[in-house]
Formats: C-alpha cells, sequence, structure tokens
C-alpha cells in the first residue's frame, strides 16, 4: 500500500482534536497527552529526515542535515517540556527548552540560508524590493501590535533575561518567514521546498497566536493550539519523503506570477487597514476613500504589468523567430542542401583553424582524403539527375558510417568529398581508405535501378608549410594519379 502523507495528516490531526475534546475538563491529563502526541510527531520527522540523508548523495544532503538537526533540537525541546510539565505540574521556566528552541531556529536558518548557496540566489531589483516591503511592514505590525503593547510594558516587571527570550522568539519568526519569502520569490518550488515553506508558516501562525493569547488573558484556546504544531513539524519531515529530488528549472506560471507580485501589495493594504483601525475610526471617509484608491490602483498596476507581459511574449517570439532564421541561413550557408553535409566553406573554416592551431605538430598526423566517384556521370547521363542525386545521398550515407569522434567529412563538389582525419597514423589512415573503397564499390539500389560505381581517393598528411589550398591540391592531384591507374583504389603523395 503506498504511503499518502496528505491522509495521515489529515487522520493525525483529527486523533489529536478527538484526544483533546474527550480530555476536556482535565486539564493535567489533557497537557500530558497533548505533550505526548506532540513528542511523537516531532520523533516522527526526526526518523523520516534520518532515513533522507542516509539515502542522499547530492548536494542537498547536507541540507537535509541542517534540517535534521534542527528538528531533533526541537524534538528534545519538546520532550524535555513534557518531562517538565508532568513532574512538576506547570511548564518550565527560562532556561534549557528556550536554549534548544534557539538551536532550533539557527539550523532552521542555516538550512534555508544553504538553500540560497546552492541555487545561486541573485536578489532582481524587483524582487528586491519586494522583501524589503514584506521585512518593513512585518516589522512594524509586530512593532504595533505585539512589540510595544505587550513586551515593552514587562520589561519592567520581568527579568531581562526573560524579557529578550520573549522578544527573541518573534524576531526569530520574522527571520524565518523573510527567508521563506526570498525562497518562494527568488527560486524554482519542489514538492519537498513546498512542505517545508508550508511547515514554517504553520509554526510561525502558531507561535504568533500563542504569543498573543498569552498576554492577553481574556483571551486562551487552552490546548487548541498544540496540534498546529504537531502539523508544521510533520510537514517538514514529510518533505524527507520526496528525498530532496533536484528540482528542474520549471518556467513560473502566469498564475504563481501574478501571485507573487500580489504579495507586497497586499500587504500594503492590510498594514493600512490595521494601523488605521488602530488609530482611527474605521467610518471615516477619508480611510473608505483611501482604501478603494489603493485598490484602484493595484488593479491599474497589474493592467499595467499584463500589458508589459503580452508585450515581452511578443517580443520574445521574435527573437526567437530571428534566431531560428538565422540558425538555417548558417546552416544553409555552412551545409550541402543535397547531403546536409558541410560544404567547402566550413572545410576552408576547418582547414585554417587547424592550419593556425598548429595541431599537425601533434604525435598523430592530420590527414585529408579527396574521394571522387568514378563514372558519376554516366550514372546521371543513364538515368537522369534524380536518380544522380539519390546516389550522392546513398554514397554520403555510407561515408558517414566510416568516421568517427573528431573525424570531418564535407561534399567538396558535385561527385567530390572531403575527409579530414584525426589522431591517425598512416597505418590507420590506409585501414579506413580500403573500408571506404569497399563500401562505395558495393552496388545501390534505386528506384528499381541496379547502380555500381567505384571510387578513387588522394590521401596527403599536413607539413608545416601547407596553406589550405595546398594540402588540398595535393589530396586532388593524387586521386588524379589514381584515376590514371585504373581506379577504385587510394593512394598517398
Amino acid at each position: 500500500m503506498v504511503f499518502k502523507p496528505i491522509l495521515f495528516l489529515l487522520l493525525y490531526i483529527l486523533v489529536y482534536y478527538s484526544s483533546l475534546l474527550f480530555l476536556e475538563g482535565n486539564s493535567m491529563l489533557l497537557s500530558n497527552v497533548s505533550n505526548i502526541l506532540l513528542v511523537i510527531a516531532s520523533l516522527f520527522t526526526v526518523s523520516v529526515l534520518l532515513k533522507a540523508f542516509t539515502n542522499q548523495n547530492n548536494q542537498n544532503k547536507k541540507f537535509t542535515l541542517l534540517l535534521l538537526l534542527g528538528c531533533s533540537c526541537y524534538s528534545l525541546g519538546n520532550i524535555y517540556w513534557a518531562y517538565y510539565e508532568y513532574v512538576y505540574f506547570t511548564p518550565p521556566i527560562v532556561g534549557f527548552y528556550d536554549f534548544l528552541m534557539l538551536l532550533t531556529y539557527i539550523f532552521f536558518l542555516w538550512a534555508l540560508i544553504y538553500n540560497f548557496q546552492t541555487h545561486k540566489v541573485v536578489l532582481a531589483t524587483t524582487y528586491l524590493f519586494d522583501i524589503l516591503i514584506f521585512t518593513v511592514i512585518t516589522s512594524t505590525l509586530s512593532w504595533i501590535l505585539i512589540i510595544r503593547p505587550f513586551l515593552i510594558p514587562t520589561f519592567d516587571a520581568q527579568s531581562l533575561l526573560i524579557s529578550i527570550t520573549n522578544l527573541g522568539y518573534p524576531i526569530a519568526d520574522l527571520s524565518v518567514l523573510f527567508a521563506c519569502l526570498i525562497i518562494f520569490l527568488c527560486t524554482p518550488l519542489s514538492k519537498s521546498m513546498l512542505f517545508i515553506i508550508l511547515g514554517f508558516l504553520l509554526t510561525i501562525i502558531a507561535n504568533s497566536i500563542n504569543f498573543y493569547q498569552s498576554t492577553n488573558a481574556t483571551y486562551h484556546f487552552d490546548h487548541l493550539l498544540d496540534p498546529l504544531w504537531a502539523l508544521a513539524i510533520l510537514l517538514i519531515g514529510f518533505s524527507g519523503l520526496d528525498n530532496f529530488k533536484e528540482n528542474k528549472a520549471n518556467k513560473r506560471t502566469d498564475s504563481k506570477k501574478y501571485f507573487q507580485l500580489f504579495i507586497p501589495y497586499t500587504l500594503m493594504i492590510i498594514s493600512l487597514f490595521v494601523v488605521y483601525i488602530h488609530f482611527y475610526d474605521i467610518k471615516d471617509p477619508l480611510f473608505i476613500g483611501i482604501f478603494i484608491a489603493i485598490v484602484l490602483l493595484m488593479i491599474r498596476l497589474f493592467n499595467t504589468i499584463y500589458s508589459n507581459e503580452a508585450l515581452n511574449k511578443e517580443i520574445n517570439q521574435k527573437n526567437i523567430q530571428l534566431k531560428d532564421a538565422n540558425d538555417k541561413l548558417r546552416f544553409l550557408a555552412y551545409h550541402d542542401e543535397l547531403t546536409k553535409l558541410p560544404n567547402r566553406h566550413f572545410l576552408f573554416e576547418k582547414l585554417q583553424n587547424e592550419i593556425n592551431g598548429n595541431n599537425y605538430r601533434n604525435k598523430y598526423h592530420f590527414y585529408l582524403l579527396f574521394i571522387d566517384l568514378d563514372g558519376f556521370k554516366s550514372v546521371n547521363d543513364t538515368f537522369g539527375h534524380n536518380v544522380g542525386d539519390s546516389l550522392l545521398k546513398q554514397v554520403s550515407c555510407r561515408l558517414k558510417e566510416q568516421i568517427s569522434g573528431d573525424d570531418f567529412l564535407c561534399r567538396f563538389a558535385g561527385d567530390e568529398f572531403i575527409m579530414l582525419l584525426s589522431d591517425r597514423d598512416k597505418i590507420a589512415v590506409k585501414k579506413m581508405a580500403t573500408a571506404i573503397v569497399e563500401s562505395l564499390s558495393k552496388q545501390y539500389l534505386i528506384d528499381s535501378h541496379e547502380i555500381s560505381i567505384s571510387s578513387s581517393i588522394g590521401i596527403c598528411s599536413f607539413k608545416e608549410t601547407d596553406s589550405m589550398l595546398s594540402v588540398i591540391n595535393r589530396a586532388d592531384k593524387a586521386m588524379y594519379n589514381i584515376k590514371k591507374n585504373g581506379k577504385n583504389d587510394y593512394g598517398f603523395i
């Protein structure tokens, strides 16, 4: 049976909430059961990540290790919390538990930063401003709604250590949220990374609600938040089930692109709304007018973005068409239209590069083979040019079967072909020439016609004094010597 992570999550959370509702009224037993279920979830996550870590051999291995260390610290913290509350009937004070949570945040942030380095994230200007907007807004809201009303007044009533610890949790949450935003905006997202980001976001939401209810005596959820922490850590663990497979460079879909653009402006509206209702009357016409103006401005902005995207797509399409046309023109300029082999222009560039690069001074010489078909003119005269063209195609196919590696073959002109052999000694070239002569002399079947031709091959090696034309002319001379002496053979010069 295939393991279904989503089904498991739903069943686990259902069992978790059912247990809490069943034990409602027995606060001590409820706390112990809730702590045990949370410990089980965190240990399950550690086991999944440990298995994923041991099975990996790619660059994600270090990323998995950092997640594993963070979840291990989180599990130890939950175990310590459950033990302390079971023994002393009260949650632990600031100390060892908070130290473990600090290590958890450090390893998680380290993992996210390593993810940036792995994907070589370079923030584009647009994304940089989006992230700056997000940071400014979330920091401002945290100051207005959390730090100033709740933490600042407690500095005088509590010890400095407790106050700094209380302040550290929202700062750590904001840091993780900031890192998740960069990953979401600037990197291709795999299934594993989506699980991780969702887990972090759930943790931040649960931490924020817990902090608010702990500082506001009139607002309590008791243990109803505990399943959120369990769900968050399980999501992080389930990322290991996908074994952090390398994510292909997927193009962003339009829906995701617009969703990413929507984030900073939505946050701006939310922040204005929160600040305004915090200080002013929500029914004030000024607020209503500003709110409507911002919404209209967003609509106009997205319409402009949509128009620019359509224009960019059209420009990109034109560029692709232009590139394809240039590639076709270059191919036609350097290749024979009939056989699709390189032509003499390609050959001259190749020879020039070989000669200028002095490659012929290596241990193995370069050899040039000038191949001419014997009796090709009579084939054209007897059967017509269509049959002649088909014959040239079959000849080119047989010649291509003989070459390998860095060898070069081109159609020089008419029924003439030139082959450039690299990393060959004279014995190897003789074997090649013999194989070519035998291959080309075999019978051809074209349009029910059985046609037989032969070939004459002139061969020369490069000399330090050679130019492009001198190499070709010497091989051409060797080829004509073979034709004079009976054809269907090869010779050196």
